[in-house]
């Protein structure tokens, strides 16, 4: 994990503005969309946000719950997300370890719920830390996860008028002969599976799959990325986009259609 420490060191400074794109509004109310409704309302919960970053949903959790740990690999990353929950008054919130999320040192059966957002795409084999989070959660606590979907990435290889080129990357990214990197060295693969492969995944791993949802299904294959890396839009554009995609989240039978999955399980 050596070079996704230094990636996202390098990244730390500028990372969150990524984030203020139009395609990454409708794809974070989603993720609290699905989120929210199962953070624990016990006071004396412990929440971890494995892999959490510059602290961006921290902050959201640490508003409803007393107790987050933050875990990244990054300084970089967890000096940005440090200085985010001091602006945001929460350090008596927030613990903020830096640690690798497969072996976070944390005793059996420590939180009552585990929060994994953008970051099962780094791991070839997802069992390491999902596996961990089975040893660290408690009895029938809840894991909410998620990955990329190989399907659309793979189809996201694709022009308006496809050569042979970028069909024979389609074809090798669906076959997995082919990855995306973070990194212009390709040293940071994005690692991707399809619906079955990531709910099978889960059960292997011990978890009971509640439910998983699409995000991202408009775009990047309907909506066009001039327009969703937009930075300027109007709510009207948002809300008509946002409405689509919770409509779709409600249609299990469209999950391959969905950039990203994000799974609600739990504990067995």
């Amino acid at each position: 994990m050596e070079e996704t420490e230094i990636y996202y060191d390098e990244k730390s400074k500028d990372y969150d503005e990524l984030f203020s794109m139009l395609y990454y509004r409708v794809f974070d109310a989603i993720t609290w969309k699905y989120l929210e409704p199962y953070l624990p309302v016990n006071p004396n919960a412990l929440v971890l946000d494995a892999g959490g970053g510059t602290g961006r949903w921290t902050v959201r959790i640490a508003r409803k719950v007393r107790k987050v740990v933050l875990m990244d690999i990054s300084e970089g990353i967890l000096k940005v997300a440090a200085k985010r929950i001091r602006q945001e008054n929460l350090q008596d919130n927030v613990a903020i370890k830096k640690g690798d999320i497969t072996k976070t040192g944390y005793a059996n059966e420590t939180f009552d719920l585990i929060f994994c957002e953008h970051t099962l795409f780094l791991f070839k084999e997802p069992d390491a830390p999902l596996k961990e989070f089975n040893r660290i959660l408690k009895k029938k606590a809840r894991l909410v996860v998620s990955v990329h979907n190989r399907y659309v990435q793979s189809l996201a290889c694709l022009s308006d008028n496809p050569n042979v080129d970028n069909l024979q990357n389609a074809l090798k990214t669906l076959l997995r002969e082919k990855h995306s990197y973070m990194t212009e060295n390709d040293e940071v693969k994005i690692y991707t599976w399809t619906p079955d492969e990531f709910q099978d995944t889960l059960k292997r791993n011990g978890f009971h799959v509640e439910k998983i949802i699409g995000k991202g299904m408009t775009m990047p294959l309907r909506i066009s990325k001039d327009v969703f890396m937009k930075k300027k839009y109007s709510e009207s554009l948002f809300n008509g986009i946002f409405h689509l995609e919770l409509a779709l989240c409600d249609k299990p039978d469209a999950l391959a259609l969905a950039g990203h999955m994000q799974a609600i399980v739990h504990k067995e």
